[in-house]
């Protein structure tokens, strides 16, 4: 998941951002969330610090009055915590654009404040849907991922994000767990089996990923997640995945 960041000390316009953010977001049920809106750059620091891996876009203004930080020297510190941010300024302040060239801070864009509400929204807009784009292709080239398509968008999730799958009430729909979420999507469980090798097909309704399960019981044919869910295993179907489970080492207890 995308993360979004916005450090705005002006609360109008921090609630605009806010709205502009979320509703886009949710508008194209893009895989990203608002996850801090503050108008405090300290605040994002201490977010940082305490979140390991954190993968962000960050829409930041260029002066906090009052502050030890400005939006420099915060965007100068995600830089080095995260270096695949995605930082956008949002400031009355164009003069300093060229600051963050010198600074080598590399912006995905600068928004001037004074264009107007409509062109400053249309370009943060702009500026998710780019940022959204390069995460979802950064995801395929440096980890593996699981990938779905849904509403004509192909989206793309950590593998290590998935727990399983399964067929859905109505024909060609299938569910996806996630880890936080649930997304339903059109598709074939037989497709997908061959699409992900990396899943393991227990059950006609069920693919799982074995390097989430915690537990299987043999007895009652059913393996379990972390998060309390289950799945039905197939009793063709345990032989295998008990020795896909130790051939691959994986910590899973067995009874």
């Amino acid at each position: 998941m995308l993360k979004t960041f916005v450090v705005e000390d002006d609360s109008e316009q921090l609630a605009t951002l806010k709205q502009i953010i979320t509703n886009h977001i949710m508008i194209n049920d893009f895989d990203m969330e608002l996850t801090l809106a503050t108008g405090q750059a300290q605040t994002l620091l201490d977010y940082m610090q305490s979140h390991e891996s954190v993968e962000g876009l960050y829409f930041l203004d260029i002066e906090y009055p009052g502050q030890d930080l400005n939006g420099l020297s915060l965007a100068t510190k995600i830089r080095e915590a995260d270096v695949n941010a995605k930082i956008v300024f949002v400031s009355t302040h164009s003069e300093m654009a060229f600051l963050t060239f010198e600074r080598r801070i590399e912006p995905l864009d600068f928004i001037v404040k004074d264009l107007g509400q409509d062109t400053v929204k249309a370009k943060v807009e702009t500026d998710i849907r780019v940022a959204y784009e390069r995460y979802t292709k950064q995801g395929v080239t440096s980890k593996a991922t699981f990938s779905y398509s849904k509403g004509g968008q192909l989206f793309n999730v950590p593998l290590e994000q998935v727990l399983f799958i399964e067929t859905g009430t109505s024909r060609n729909k299938l569910v996806l767990h996630l880890l936080d979420r649930i997304v339903q999507y059109n598709g074939k469980i037989s497709d997908e089996t061959v699409a992900h090798p990396e899943l393991f097909r227990v059950h006609k309704s069920f693919l799982v990923n074995p390097q989430m399960l915690v537990r299987i019981d043999k007895q009652h044919q059913l393996g379990y997640f972390e998060n309390g869910e289950t799945v039905d295993i197939a009793i063709r179907k345990m032989h295998d995945l008990v020795a896909l489970i130790k051939q691959s080492d994986l910590s899973v207890t067995m009874d």
